[in-house]
């Protein structure tokens, strides 16, 4: 009986720790806790990309996912290798 409200327990706790938090929106934190937003808060810069600077920005990016990508085909190639040297060596 202990065994089976114990595992009632765990299960219902994992479900309420798996279950994605909702997002609340700005004002509706302002209400939930009035006392945390009586300082104003700071402006943020606003930052004014250009055309080309995003383009740049894009192009970064995908030179970067690019470099990865072989680095990470060279490394596996590498560990495969590797891998093998040692699988053929414990059967002899």
């Amino acid at each position: 009986m202990l065994l089976t409200i114990a595992i009632i327990v765990v299960v219902v706790l994992l479900a309420v720790a798996l279950l994605p938090m909702k997002k609340r929106e700005p004002e509706q934190l302002r209400q939930a806790s009035p006392v945390a937003f009586l300082t104003p808060e700071p402006a943020q810069p606003v930052r004014q990309t250009t055309l080309r600077q995003q383009q740049l920005d894009e192009e970064a990016t995908a030179v970067a996912s690019e470099y990865q990508r072989r680095a990470d085909a060279v490394w596996l190639e590498e560990v495969r290798g590797k891998a093998s040297k040692l699988l053929s060596g414990e059967q002899r």
